[in-house]
């Protein structure tokens, strides 16, 4: 009997040939039957899970769905889980090695998606596109003109100078930049580079024109960038992250922007997705997307394909 393997992930169902990868394998894949599972929570699988007659071995899935101890001790035959992403932090990693379950993430993948996304976010923060938009439709033309900032000449703060950063910054000097990065780990060889300065975190934050944090969500990134940080920065500034919600403390950056602390955000991520209801919402100062940082076709299929080769190695 072919083990099967459980697909939560919107963006794999659509590539085919990672099925085959799959199917290949001799896996059985199969969808999870809810058609709606945007905001599917831990006990939803675990209720899903109770109804199956037979277990399935693995589950391949994106971060759509924090799995932590409760999960793993109930889930039953389950064997390996392959994401479809590049973090983990959605997993709890002791809980799931303590039961014994294996887990493969895909690095590396989509760090050029994320930075496509990183700057076009800071294109639409910094010159206003959205609102340019909405006014136009509105029939407005020179009244209403949402005046923006110009970005070539700026100076770009980016905290962690892993793969994503380093991308970020390698776009960089098409706009003739200023680039500080701060991070645990340096690497002169990459600031030589893209032309990066490694700087402590206060000067980052006090001379940033445009924050992008790009590291992991770690118990030492956790809301790295609170009302503390916040308040060091020029009031001019925006903060652009498509890295993880959890690195940004919501509540002072809400309260930042409805006061006119700093000029702007545009934001990805958040620290709880989906995001149906929130007060940035009302304000006119943040663009929001609905975390497709790596969401862009090329990507999405070789972040598929990887999944499903790693999820047919750990069945095997």
């Amino acid at each position: 009997m072919n083990k099967k393997v459980l697909i939560i992930s919107f963006s794999f169902e659509q590539e085919e040939e990672a099925f085959r990868v799959l199917e290949d394998a001799g896996l059985e894949p199969v969808l999870l039957a809810e058609k709606d599972r945007i905001g599917y929570t831990q006990e939803d699988l675990l209720d899903y899970w109770d109804t199956l007659e037979e277990k399935p071995a693995g589950i391949l899935m994106g971060a759509d769905i924090p799995l932590g101890k409760e999960f793993a001790e109930k889930a039953e035959g389950l064997e390996a889980i392959s994401l479809n992403c590049a973090g983990a932090d959605h997993l709890d990693l002791p809980a799931f090695e303590k039961k014994g379950i294996r887990i493969c993430n895909v690095p590396r993948q989509n760090f050029n998606a994320v930075a496509d996304l990183v700057w076009g976010l800071i294109l639409a923060v910094m010159r206003r596109i959205p609102e340019a938009d909405r006014n136009i439709r509105r029939g407005k033309w020179c009244d209403g003109v949402a005046r923006g900032y110009a970005v070539s000449g700026k100076t770009l703060g980016i905290i962690s100078f892993g793969a994503i950063g380093q991308a970020v910054a390698k776009r960089a000097a098409g706009f003739d930049m200023r680039v500080l990065v701060n991070s645990t780990s340096q690497n002169p060889e990459s600031a030589e580079k893209y032309g990066a300065v490694y700087v402590d975190r206060d000067t980052l934050f006090q001379e940033a024109d445009i924050l992008v944090p790009a590291s992991p969500l770690t118990p030492e990134t956790y809301h790295i960038i609170n009302a503390d940080a916040i308040g060091r920065m020029k009031k001019d500034a925006v903060i652009v992250n498509a890295a993880r919600g959890g690195i940004i403390d919501t509540q002072a950056l809400y309260e930042a922007l409805k006061n006119r602390r700093i000029a702007g955000a545009a934001l990805d991520v958040f620290e709880e997705e989906p995001l149906y209801e929130s007060a940035f919402f009302q304000l006119d100062n943040v663009v929001l997307t609905p975390h497709i940082g790596g969401l862009a076709d090329r990507e999405i299929h070789n972040v598929a394909m990887q999944a499903a080769c790693h999820m047919a190695e750990l069945l095997k």
